[in-house]
Parts: C-alpha cells; structure tokens; sequence
C-alpha cells in the first residue's frame, strides 16, 4: 500500500504544479508580460493537459482511497498477456492493470488470479491461479 500512497502524492504533486503553472501563466497574459505570440497560449495548453492527467491518473487513484481503507477489492482470475518493461504494469486478458513494480510478478502466459481496485484498476495482491483445463483435470 507504500507504493499505491506514494504514488497518489506524486499524481497530485503533479496536478498541483500544474495548476499552479496555469495560475501564473494566466497572470503574465493578462498583465501584458508575455513576450513570444506562442506563450499567449500556453494557459490553455497546460489546462488540457492538466484535466488530461487529472481525469486519467490523479482522479482514479482519489477514488480508489476508500476501497483500500475499507480493504474493499474486485477480484479477477485470467492469464498475463504482458508485462511492462518498468514492471509497474500487468496486461491480464487485455485489461492493463498497475501494480509496484516490487511485487513478484509472474512470466506471460502464466495463468493468475488478482485482487484490484475498482477505478484505478491498481492490483493489491497476485496470485497464481489455474486454468479450466486444469481444474477440470483435477476435477477428474
């Protein structure tokens, strides 16, 4: 949970400068101190990106507080497609799903079952899991 927490701080942290960004360059607009044609219009350019990262990383992970305080988790069992090349992300039946890149994650092809979060699609716990075949062979 170190990572998920430390990882919400950065998102916001970044949000928070770029707000601030947008504060300040929208006050040298309309003090008249922008020198570059182009500067006019960085305000909306960083208001884009702004709402860009807020809707896509910060808002998930705001969302995701309550589940992880209440330990309310999704579970899914599926096979691993992929697995990023920072090892922070897991593609599971071609869903992407992130994670701490410490956790010990299984080889592609692997069969597993996880436990994630509900907006941000964070997983909390993996698990090997079994196939149909095998469950029926062990059913047998």
């Amino acid at each position: 949970m170190k990572y998920y927490f430390a990882n919400l701080a950065v998102h916001l942290l970044i949000t928070i400068i770029l707000i601030i960004l947008i504060v300040i360059t929208t006050n040298r607009n309309r003090k008249r101190k922008t020198k570059h044609t182009l500067t006019y219009f960085l305000p909306f350019m960083l208001t884009a990106v702004t709402i860009f990262h807020a809707y896509t990383c910060t808002a998930p992970r705001l969302l995701d507080i309550k589940g992880i305080l209440e330990e309310n988790f999704y579970s899914y069992s599926g096979t691993i497609e992929e697995v990023s090349a920072l090892r922070n992300s897991v593609v599971i039946d071609g869903k992407s799903y992130y994670t701490s890149p410490l956790y010990d994650i299984p080889e592609v092809g692997t069969p597993v079952r996880i436990k994630y979060t509900k907006y941000g699609n964070y997983m909390v716990e993996i698990a090997p899991g079994t196939t149909e075949q095998e469950t029926e062979t062990r059913a047998s």
